[in-house]
Order: C-alpha cells, then sequence, then structure tokens
C-alpha cells in the first residue's frame, strides 16, 4: 500500500509541475508578448476533430508566440483561460490539421519555353494561403537567366513578411548550377532559407546531362553542407522521360561504392510520366530512398492512380517514402513525339489539397493516411522538425478543413489567422484587424469566432 501511495503522490506532483508550467508559460506569453514579438493574441481552436496527422478526436488546440502550447482534449474547461488574451475559433465540427508543406513551388513564376511572353507570373500568399498551405519551398527550372537565386531569395523573405514559412532550392536544371555565394555548401551553411540544390534536371530533353562525377560531386557537396549546417542536404532532382529515368542516381550511388545515402537525392515529377518512370520510383523507393509525386492539375489522375495501386500493393510503409508537391506557378508544357511544344499551362497550388481530396472521398483512404503526403512526410524528407504535425512545441501552422467536402475553411501560419471563409490575406497591410470580439474575458466569458483576419 505504501508503494501505490508513493506512486500517487509522484502522479500528483507530476500534475502540478506540468499546471505550474502552462500558467508560467500563459504567463510570459501574456506580460512580456510586446517586447518579444509575441503581442498577438493567443488562439484556442475547438469544437473540431484534431488530426496530427493521426487522428485523435475531438479536442481543442491552444496556440501562443507563434507555436502550439497545448492539445487540450475534449471537455477541457475553456474557463480556466478567462481573462487571458485568448482568441476563440470555433471549428464548427470540422477537421483540424497540420498546414500543408509544398517542397516545389515557382514562387517566382516559371515557363518561358515558348518564348518571353510565355514566362508565368509569380504566385502571391493569397493563393498560397487558399491551397492551405503554410510552408512553401521555391525553385527556378528551365529559366534561371530572366529568374534569378537572388529573385528567389527576396520573394522567399516576402512570404515570410506575408506570414507564411518559406524556403528555397539552390540552382537550376543545369549542371554547373548556379547558387547565391559562390558554393553549394556557403549557401547551405550561410542562408537559411536554402535547404539543398534543385531542381536539377535529369533525363530529361532540356537538362544539361551532367556527367557522374559532376552529380555526384553536387550530392557529396550537398551532404557536407548539410551536415555542417543542421540541415537535411538534399538535391532535389527534376525528372524527365528519357529511357535512362533514375539511372543517373544509381550512378551516383554506385561510383560513391554506396557511402551516399539515398536520402539525400529526391527525384520530382515521378507518377505522371509513364509506368517506366513510376517503375523506378517503386524501386528507388524500395531500397529506402525518398520520391517526390506532382499532384494532379484538375483534369488530371496520374498521382491519384499511382497512390492507390502503391498504397494496395505495398502499404504505408512504401507511403511514407513520398511526398506529395504541386509544382504551383510553374509552366505545364506538353511536348509531342517529336519534342515539339503543343500545349502550355500554368499549375495551381491547390493540387496538392485536390489529390488528397480525392483519395478520402473517392478513395476511401482515412485521411490521416493521405495529409501524411503533404505534412510528415515533407516534414521528414527535409528536417524540418517543427512543422507537419499537431504538438506541443510544433510551429502553430494549423489548417480547418469541412467535414464534408474538407474545403479549406481556415488557415493558421505561425500563429496567424491568414484565411477565415470571408477572408484571405494578401499580404502587409491588406486585412482587417480584428476588436476585442471573440476573446475570453472575466466580464463575458462567451466563446465567439472572429469574423476577420487577426
Amino acid at each position: 500500500m505504501s508503494v501505490e501511495c508513493c506512486w500517487d503522490v509522484a502522479g500528483m506532483f507530476g500534475m502540478m509541475a506540468m499546471a505550474v508550467w502552462f500558467v508560467l508559460l500563459v504567463s510570459f506569453l501574456c506580460e512580456f508578448g510586446d517586447g518579444a514579438g509575441l503581442s498577438d493574441p493567443m488562439l484556442l481552436i475547438t469544437n473540431g476533430e484534431l488530426y496530427t496527422p493521426l487522428s485523435r478526436g475531438r479536442g481543442s488546440v491552444l496556440t501562443g508566440g507563434g507555436a502550439i502550447v497545448a492539445i487540450l482534449g475534449e471537455g477541457y474547461p475553456v474557463e480556466n483561460l478567462t481573462g487571458l488574451p485568448v482568441r476563440v475559433v470555433d471549428a464548427g465540427g470540422g477537421f483540424v490539421v497540420p498546414g500543408l508543406i509544398d517542397i516545389h513551388v515557382h514562387v517566382t513564376g516559371g515557363g518561358g519555353e515558348m518564348g518571353p511572353a510565355s514566362r508565368t507570373p509569380e504566385g502571391t500568399v493569397g493563393e498560397i494561403v487558399d491551397a492551405g498551405i503554410t510552408t512553401v519551398v521555391g525553385v527556378l527550372g528551365t529559366d534561371c537567366v530572366s529568374r534569378s537565386l537572388e529573385n528567389l531569395r527576396v520573394k522567399v523573405a516576402a512570404l515570410q513578411h506575408q506570414g507564411i514559412t518559406a524556403h528555397m532550392w539552390s540552382g537550376c536544371y543545369r549542371v554547373p548550377s548556379p547558387t547565391l555565394t559562390g558554393s553549394l555548401i556557403r549557401d547551405l551553411q550561410l542562408i537559411d532559407e536554402v535547404v539543398g540544390a534543385g531542381e536539377i534536371a535529369m533525363s530529361d530533353h532540356r537538362s544539361s546531362w551532367p556527367t557522374t562525377q559532376e552529380l555526384l560531386g553536387l550530392v557529396t557537396d550537398a551532404r557536407v553542407g548539410g551536415m555542417l549546417s543542421g540541415k537535411a542536404g538534399v538535391v532535389h532532382f527534376h525528372t524527365g522521360s528519357a529511357d535512362s529515368l533514375l539511372q543517373p542516381l544509381w550512378d551516383v550511388v554506385n561510383a560513391s561504392k554506396g557511402t551516399i545515402p539515398l536520402k539525400h537525392m529526391i527525384p520530382t515529377h515521378v507518377s505522371g510520366r509513364g509506368p517506366a518512370l513510376l517503375k523506378a520510383a517503386e524501386e528507388w523507393v524500395s531500397k529506402g530512398g525518398r520520391v517526390d509525386f506532382t499532384s494532379d492539375q484538375e483534369g488530371e489522375t496520374a498521382s491519384h492512380d499511382a497512390l492507390m495501386d502503391w498504397g494496395k500493393r505495398m502499404g504505408n510503409a512504401a507511403l511514407q517514402g513520398v511526398s506529395l508537391s504541386s509544382d504551383a506557378f510553374g509552366s505545364l508544357p506538353v511536348f509531342d513525339s517529336k519534342g515539339e511544344l503543343v500545349e502550355y499551362n500554368v499549375a495551381s497550388p491547390k493540387a496538392n489539397l485536390n489529390t488528397i481530396r480525392r483519395l478520402v472521398l473517392d478513395g476511401k483512404w482515412a485521411l490521416e493516411d493521405a495529409l501524411q503526403l503533404s505534412t510528415t512526410n515533407p516534414a521528414s524528407h527535409l528536417s524540418f522538425k517543427s512543422k507537419g504535425k499537431l504538438e506541443a512545441g510544433a510551429d502553430a501552422d494549423i489548417v480547418i478543413l469541412s467535414p464534408e467536402t474538407l474545403q479549406v475553411q481556415y488557415v493558421i501560419a505561425r500563429g496567424k489567422v491568414l484565411k477565415s471563409p470571408s477572408v484571405t490575406s494578401e499580404g502587409v497591410g491588406d486585412c482587417c484587424r480584428c476588436s476585442d470580439e471573440g476573446l475570453l474575458s472575466k466580464k463575458a466569458p462567451i466563446l465567439k469566432t472572429p469574423s476577420c483576419i487577426d
């Protein structure tokens, strides 16, 4: 009996310690917010079905200082927060999920394959947020003359200033590829936003057809630069439909005598360029590699069909090696068998959620299985340790989806509401400021949904 008593006392003190920690944290956010850049109200997201992305049932999420403070179970007495600067967002029974991560976005625009007039416009933060995306990795492409890394770096900084998280790949289709500081290792060490090199073209008629030694040097620089900077150190490969497929990557592995881990090379566009490339991607994943599927634009089905097949035949272990990206704001050129350009479109960032939505609503996938493609998987592949999940300490990147249609209702990025059902932020100075309505107060502890962007 004395042992049981000791355990009870220990448990009681553990709960007391957690309560004291919670009170101290909230007090800090309230009292010292202005001096620490945390002056915005905390958010309490209530009345939602939580997906972390694993299904956690009904609950609430409390955020403050740009991070998730706590995940609260159903029935938590929100009256405990009365009097604190906590604004309530009523999820209305919707699905509360992590903000989506898109690792391949032409934020400065792309295209140009039909001449200067075919250059596509750069993306806006409103378009990205409307798609439920809270983290992007910007990329160049075919054109690294009129589109520069300097331009990309400034655009990434602008997007961060406008409220979302933005990173960038250093380089473009060609090898040797441009860098910002003179070398990829220096870019990785000295520029926070750089996560690796990309998109480097291979097996494509627009590629510079680099040698194995050139690619080995590039991947080695990415690996070493990642080690020195604490980043993933990845080379992101644009993959075409030439017969060489993923063989250039295997040549790198063989040339290194197997010392270069496959995780440092992520080929993209592998889902929509025929069964041979898809089979090569399957082999790459089966050996421990990661691949990136380009999500389906309107009228397309390639990624949906491939994911349905992989899920059925290989299970979730294989799917953990797959990320989903939109190629947003880049051109979607269609070439005939002679290499002639016959069609030209622009990719939408909404393709990621559209593909997830179809997997769930039509393919009958569990939402948590589909969400991993744009949350935990890319976060793991690129070592974004505070992204892609709902848990205490993670970044407060949260999306609320309608339960029937999985349409975006709210987008919260780094603790700020950038989209509500009626308003989407388009950048600095374009959105209203909420009044005290919706705050928990001692006089009127009534929970109300904010009706404007905070």
